[in-house]
């Protein structure tokens, strides 16, 4: 797929700039794969690492990818941090470490305080195996990238 230069470059900075935080050890090896105003899309191999004692993805990784991948998807259309106040996750089925999955995840609304955000994650196959919605806090109003000057 083809990234949307100027909206992949913000993403790749941001995500440069959290690399020596726990945000960023955990987002290691979740690469961007395409990302407009508002959506972004990753790809991640499940790691040894990133196991439970049942062979799959940990339930923990999974609400981390939420809060993280969503809060991207939020930078992606306005240029300030925001604080977690809700967050809400169905585990519907294992993500088996060794393999790939996509991760999409969206701003779906941004308002003056609060911003709405979704999260999707499936397995290679395209089955659904992680749903997440994500509230944040936004202590400035969502500027959209593609008006805001730089």
């Amino acid at each position: 797929m083809a990234l949307k230069s100027g909206i992949t470059k913000h993403v790749a900075q941001l995500m440069s700039d959290i690399s020596v935080s726990f945000t960023g050890k955990t987002m290691s090896h979740v690469k961007i794969v395409d990302a407009v105003p508002g959506k972004v899309k990753f790809e991640m191999m499940v790691k040894p690492s990133d196991g439970n004692i049942y062979g799959t993805m940990h339930g923990g990784l999974g609400a981390s990818l939420v809060d993280l991948c969503t809060s991207v998807a939020i930078l992606s259309k306005c240029h300030r941090w925001g604080i977690s106040t809700d967050m809400q996750i169905s585990y519907l089925k294992g993500a088996p470490v060794g393999k790939e999955i996509q991760i999409i995840a969206n701003c779906d609304k941004g308002g003056k305080t609060l911003a709405f955000s979704s999260c999707f994650i499936y397995n290679e196959n395209g089955d659904l195996l992680l749903k997440g919605q994500h509230t944040k806090f936004m202590k400035t109003p969502l500027v959209d990238l593609e008006t805001s000057e730089d």
